[in-house]
């Protein structure tokens, strides 16, 4: 059975009925109130998942800059509250943990006012590293969400603080996606595709952290889900109504926070506009309008720096995210061969190779009945065809020539939220073809999911599928079993701590400054080379090949470490002795 007909022995689907080519929702009063409490159950148990999770989850590479860049947010917050107080006291401090690369620090007389502090271009430079030359391309959105735990959670230590507002955005779009997704298609499906958001693997990881993917990922789902219900709204009457301000308003909030995380945030517009277009309705341009004014504007007041600049600040913005191949070219291995990204592209299929490589199968399963559905239904139901754009555009906008490469699925996260949205109305699909055996297809998917994030932890992002043999067959492939430094987790640490004699230090094959907030802690060893004085005692390599030199090639294939953290046989981090590193480097240069 097909159409809209077949929801109809659900408890809780919506009456449905086609109005003009669009597909308008008749709710049931008496389901809505259950739906309501369900979605925030939902959200509140992915909430207490993430929080109970966090501390397992090792700090990655771009966390340690977040925490130099909300550091100096901070400070500019709180000079605000009493400038002459501030520049009274206000002496640059001695080390940080964002890049030394952009403007000095300000003087005490640059920032005694809140004039000054509001509208001098040089004391927004260094306050402000956001959206300006590499490596401080990316808008401030993210970072100002991390100070969300300085209000909820002040007596937490940095990073956990940090974490919180991206896990708060992450449980609150779970939420809202079951709801969204129950309203339409039924309980087993929102199930399901809440399911799909919370423990995909790389999702659950990426939710944890105090970067941008993971937010934007969970804007992407929210913006969607905006204009939906903006243009949704009114349209089961004969006439529709005036355009909902609300939700209208709501997708241009969340449109301006996209755009304010990460240069991909601009492209989201691109789908509505097309699904628009091929709707010829007028409702879903007039949400569309709306939303890109008052997303620039949320945009410009994120952007404190573009309030005296605008023209100059979004000319710096994409010259230095348009340039990454000249700023910050990174290597990357792919099926065995390694890209210099973005000069070099990956091939043309690679996002769609990576979907099944790092999608739990069920998942999969379930997407791509979904997007069966979005083509087979698209007149009498476009809002799945609207789904299945926005995951297409995704996976072709990470695939274009040029385009970075590097990390994994990182770089084209949200196109995995849209899969798990694209999983509710694939359950609704095996539902018609099957009957009440959609259940079971849902439960098994679900199952599936939970065991790949618990067998995974703490390094979910070192997920592979089932399909290609989990992380064993990957690494067979040729693919980088592990590229953010999330394998050095606390038990690595701890033996760091325990085996590094006194005045001896710890070399890295890569430095981010992550390491510098270790050492604040106490979480590594006070010596780290290069910025501490002393002998080496070990080498730590992470297992990214792409990123090896040539002693570092010796090192993996012949080297004896002294301790390796591994996932399901498969070596994430080694230690070696640092003599070990002198001798492989010898070797390399005969």
């Amino acid at each position: 059975m097909s159409g809209p007909e077949s929801t109809k022995n659900s408890p809780v689907a919506p009456t449905l009925a086609v109005e003009a080519g669009g597909l308008s929702l008749s709710p049931d009063p008496r389901s809505s109130r259950r739906r309501l409490v369900a979605a925030t159950l939902v959200g509140l148990a992915t909430l207490a998942v993430m929080v109970a999770t966090e501390p397992r989850l090792a700090i990655v590479w771009d966390e340690g800059y977040t925490l130099g860049r909300e550091a100096r947010l901070r400070t500019w917050f709180r000079a605000l509250r009493d400038p002459a107080a501030f520049a009274a006291t206000w002496t640059p401090p001695a080390q940080e943990l964002v890049q030394q690369v952009g403007a000095p620090p300000p003087r005490s007389d640059q920032v005694d006012t809140r004039g000054k502090l509001l509208f001098d271009a040089q004391v927004l430079a260094y306050f402000w590293p956001f959206a300006r030359e590499e490596p401080h391309g990316h808008p401030p959105f993210y970072a100002l969400l991390g100070l969300v735990g300085d209000v909820l959670t002040p007596g937490l230590p940095d990073l956990s603080r940090a974490r919180l507002g991206p896990i708060l955005l992450f449980s609150l779009a779970s939420g809202v996606l079951f709801h969204f997704v129950s309203r339409r298609w039924g309980w087993w499906a929102a199930a399901a595709s809440a399911g799909a958001w919370v423990f995909q693997p790389n999702l659950f990881g990426h939710g944890h952290y105090a970067a941008y993917d993971g937010p934007l990922s969970a804007l992407w789902l929210l913006a969607i889900f905006a204009f939906v219900a903006a243009v949704e709204s009114g349209e089961e009457a004969a006439k529709p109504r005036r355009l909902p301000w609300l939700p209208a308003m709501a997708f241009g909030v969340v449109l301006g926070c996209a755009m304010a995380d990460k240069l991909t945030g601009w492209f989201l517009p691109l789908p509505f506009l097309a699904w628009a277009i091929l709707q010829r309705r007028r409702r879903p341009f007039e949400v569309l309008a709306v939303g890109l004014i008052l997303g620039f504007s949320v945009l410009l007041l994120l952007n404190p720096p573009w309030w005296t600049e605008p023209v100059a600040g979004l000319s710096r913005f994409f010259r230095s995210n348009l340039t990454r191949g000249k700023t910050i070219p990174i290597p990357v291995m792919f099926l065995g061969r390694v890209y210099q990204t973005p000069v070099e592209s990956l091939p043309w299929y690679n996002t769609i190779a990576w979907t099944l490589l790092a999608t739990p199968v069920g998942f999969l399963l379930l997407a791509s009945a979904g997007a069966y559905r979005a083509v087979a239904r698209w007149k009498a139901e476009p809002v799945v065809l609207l789904i299945l754009g926005h995951w297409l555009f995704l996976l072709a906008l990470r695939a274009m020539p040029n385009t970075p490469g590097h990390d994994g699925v990182r770089l084209f996260l949200p196109a995995f939220g849209v899969l798990a949205l694209l999983a509710g109305p694939g359950v609704a699909q095996v539902r018609d073809w099957f009957g009440k055996a959609s259940r079971w297809v849902a439960s098994a998917s679900l199952v599936e999911g939970v065991a790949s994030v618990a067998l995974l932890m703490p390094v979910p992002l070192a997920y592979f599928s089932p399909i290609v043999g989990g992380p064993p067959g990957a690494a067979r492939l040729g693919m980088e079993p592990t590229y953010y430094w999330d394998a050095l987790d606390a038990d690595a640490l701890a033996w760091l701590r325990a085996e590094t004699a006194p005045g001896r230090t710890i070399q890295f094959s890569t430095f981010p400054t992550s390491w510098l907030y270790l050492r604040q802690v106490g979480s590594l060893p006070a010596r780290i080379a290069p910025v501490d004085r002393g002998v080496p005692q070990w080498y730590v390599l992470q297992n990214r090949p792409g990123a090896w030199n040539s002693w570092d090639h010796v090192l993996a294939s012949r080297g004896k470490p002294a301790y390796t953290v591994s996932k399901l046989g498969v070596p994430l981090i080694w230690v070696f002795p640092y003599e070990a590193l002198q001798e492989a480097a010898r070797e390399a240069r005969r």
